[in-house]
């Protein structure tokens, strides 16, 4: 029987082969689709979940409660992590990771590493790691010690054991003890190092929140339980040191956070790189979206077909075949084509996985293990949807009204066909308006005035060792002796991706408010060299001596916070700095547009130099690599140009834009098939009448106008119910954006005139070619 089955299914298969290959096509590039989004959201949601305990283990962070205003930041005091293991029962380990920028020297050769960090020897309880050589028990118990990655070990060590070597790290030595295998992609502190520290000279909670702070609960613990626990370590601990430095009225808050939400916790100062739950949630829909037009798509073709296949119904059933048995044969041609669809989606997800990984700068792997449970459950799904109502119509057809020919009056038949369609190209039109409003969306940020330069800037970072410090300054004077050079400052220049923020007396009308604000430490070159725009006042000068300790810029938001009509003259006491407000400078965006401008308090500089920003464009840049080698011929340069590092603050906004932009094409591309689908059905029900039509003397233009005009009116009835649904949503994706462009009624018009070309085009394709057939063999159908 299933031999019979086989054989008569791919005959059908080889006899339609155009049929066959679009319906198989289309459903494996939809599944293909979801595949590649289920990869790429497991990716996402399984972060850090390598660990053995991640359900046990959770990350504490800090907000400082100021009068008028909070800082949240992902960093807490050194001191926290030993507290909390030696107060608390149900914290079987606790950790600090506070990340250190480690100039290494080999063969005497210079490296700067990003990814190594000061630790206990705890962290090996909390986390799990995979040992290569040596052993973790002990590692860095001893100082000097580090653990490194394998691809660290290869990168200095070649193929050796580094095992009882040493590395020099800032000046250092320090013994590799042990060699662990690199840290998957998918996870939230990126580790190359992990190094022994000293944190017996922190004997004060507020030296500085500088570590990360991880713990690991002896049981599963729920969070906001412990999180009030943590009131009475605060107010123990923490709030006698701030009464002692006069800030009173400044609490500390502790909060806990499961490590399965760390990688998508947002707002955090000093944080890592996050991920965004929304995006999930909006690919997520994207893969229901597309599987559901793929299927749709398939009963549509499917269904289509039947027209073919009611006389072959007709004559098994006269024969004596059941229904039983007639859909038996149907889903297992069903069976058949869904099976290899798959099998195409397969191939295509293996050949996509790696652009994925190129366009989303991640190394995305194919688990099969859970591939294969996801594809089993779809394909169950896909099976029971694409495979059942197929088999039901075309073994539901009654023998007589068939070899009669009257099988066509389907009338339930064609509205549901109608209905998908509908449906595929609502979805469409929703996915192309979400591509028109993102884009825009991105060439506004790219398009938006910052309020200073960010073109030929580059932010060069300076060792702050006081034996480099004569150093610093003769490289500062010998760039501004450059001519190719067009300016130079030196603070702590326009820090985009981290910023410094510290508690600010104000005294307004006789008062004195209290607020937390970001700072700059700039020098008077600062704002020539950024071409920030000054509203009133004067700039900082070197001509008086006081400014370096009483003179003080801030921006338009301060004086708009503190409600004032003229900032000049107002006395502020912040970052060491007491003194009066010399000048007030225009907003500009040291942040991303995500957020709003906050306000800024720009001092003098009067720490050790900790970045240079050159004015100098990219052909010049090996004269400033020269120069830097000059003076600091140990260290390598390690900076940034300011456009680039502005781009990567909307990398996720381009990554998502590119990602929507593909399925919406894939979208459109599927939804034309299933069309194509309901269109093949029609002509092949009005083939005589186009004959007719002919012979009568109808034109082309007037078939195209006569096939047409039902297939428009469902293309404006699917535009009708997407757009008014896709502006509610996309709208409120703006609002993500703290500066975003509102939506224009263009927006709604280049949706509705894709979807319309597209449509037609499809249309005039099938009508086109029926039209152009011969007449005469029309009117011998019957």
């Amino acid at each position: 029987m299933i031999k019979n089955y086989l054989k008569i299914a791919w005959r059908n298969l080889l006899k339609h082969k155009s049929f066959s290959l679009v319906n198989i096509f289309g459903l494996a590039i939809g599944i293909a689709a979801c595949l590649v989004i289920f990869i790429y959201i497991r990716h996402e949601l399984t972060f850090d979940q390598y660990n053995k305990n991640a359900d046990r283990i959770a990350r504490i962070t800090a907000t400082v409660h100021a009068p008028e205003s909070d800082i949240v930041m992902a960093p807490t005091p050194a001191l926290l992590a030993p507290t909390l293991q030696k107060l608390y029962p149900e914290v079987a380990a606790a950790v600090r990771l506070e990340k250190s920028k480690e100039i290494v020297r080999m063969n005497n050769e210079y490296f700067k590493e990003q990814n190594f960090y000061w630790t206990d020897q705890t962290v090996f309880t909390v986390f799990s790691f995979d040992v290569l050589e040596g052993t973790l028990t002990g590692a860095l118990d001893k100082p000097n010690t580090i653990v490194i990655t394998s691809r660290i070990a290869k990168k200095y060590f070649g193929n050796g054991s580094p095992i009882g070597k040493m590395m020099v790290c800032n000046n250092e030595n320090r013994l590799v003890t042990a060699v662990i295998k690199d840290r998957p992609a998918n996870s939230d502190i990126k580790i190359d190092a992990l190094l022994s520290h000293d944190y017996s000279a922190v004997t004060e909670w507020m030296d500085g929140f500088s570590a990360y702070t991880f713990v690991l609960f002896t049981k599963k613990t729920n969070a906001k339980t412990f999180e009030k626990k943590l009131v009475s370590l605060s107010k123990n601990y923490v709030q006698p040191e701030l009464d002692k430095v006069g800030s009173p009225n400044y609490k500390a808050e502790f909060l806990v956070e499961p490590l399965s939400d760390v990688h998508f916790s947002q707002g955090k100062h000093d944080d890592t790189p996050k991920g965004n739950r929304r995006y999930n949630y909006v690919f997520s829909i994207l893969a229901i979206f597309i599987l559901l037009i793929a299927l749709l798509n398939y009963i549509n073709l499917s269904t289509a077909k039947a027209a073919e296949r009611a006389k072959e119904v007709g004559i098994r059933k006269v024969s004596g075949a059941l229904p039983f048995q007639l859909i038996q044969q149907f889903l297992f041609e069903s069976f058949f084509l869904i099976t290899i669809a798959w099998l195409v989606s397969f191939l295509l997800v293996y050949f996509t996985v790696p652009f994925l990984n190129k366009l989303l700068q991640t190394t995305l792997t194919i688990q099969w293990g859970y591939a294969l449970l996801f594809t089993g459950i779809v394909f169950a799904v896909t099976f029971l949807l694409a495979g059942l109502y197929p088999a039901f119509v075309l073994s539901s057809f009654k023998p007589v009204k068939v070899l009669k020919g009257n099988w066509r009056n389907t009338g339930k038949g064609i509205l549901l066909r109608k209905t998908i369609t509908v449906t595929q190209f609502a979805i469409a039109a929703a996915l192309i308006m979400g591509a028109t409003v993102i884009y825009n969306q991105m060439r506004f940020l790219e398009k938006k005035d910052l309020g200073y330069t960010k073109e030929q800037l580059m932010n060069i970072y300076l060792p702050r060792d006081s034996a480099y410090r004569g150093a610093v300054t003769a490289f500062v004077n010998a760039l501004r002796q450059q001519p190719s050079i067009k300016g130079v400052t030196i603070g702590g220049g326009m820090v985009v991706d981290g910023l410094t923020i510290g508690n600010t007396f104000v005294e307004d009308k006789g008062k004195k408010r209290e607020i937390m604000c970001n700072f700059f430490p700039v020098d008077p070159h600062f704002l020539s060299v950024f071409r920030v725009q000054l509203l009133e006042g004067r700039n900082l000068s070197d001509s008086f001596e006081t400014d370096k300790k009483e003179a003080l810029l801030v921006n338009e938001a301060f004086v708009k916070m503190m409600g004032w009509q003229s900032g000049i003259g107002k006395k502020i006491d912040g970052w060491g700095h007491k003194g009066k407000v010399v000048g007030v400078v225009k907003n500009f965006y040291y942040r991303s547009l995500h957020n709003l401008v906050e306000p800024l308090l720009m001092v003098y500089n009067n720490v050790p130099t900790n970045i240079t920003t050159v004015n100098v464009s990219p052909q010049n840049l090996p004269i400033v690599k020269n120069i830097y080698k000059q003076y600091f011929p140990a260290i390598p340069i390690d900076y940034f140009f300011f456009d680039e590092i502005i781009s990567r603050q909307y990398e996720k906004d381009r990554i998502t834009m590119s990602l929507f932009n593909n399925f919406t094409i894939l979208a459109i591309f599927i939804s034309c098939l299933g069309l194509y689908g309901l269109v093949s059905l029609i002509t092949i029900h009005r083939t005589k009448e186009i004959g007719i039509r002919k012979v009568l003397g109808a034109s082309l233009s007037n078939l195209l106008l006569v096939l047409s005009k039902d297939f428009v009116k469902l293309v404006f009835v699917a535009l009708i119910i997407a757009l008014p649904v896709a502006g509610i949503l996309m709208h409120k994706w703006l609002q993500s954006y703290a500066y975003h462009e509102p939506l224009a009624w263009w927006m709604f018009l280049i949706p509705a005139v894709v979807v319309l070309v597209v449509a037609i085009a499809v249309i005039s394709r099938q009508v086109l070619k029926t039209a152009f057939s011969n007449p005469v063999e029309s009117l011998k159908i019957e």
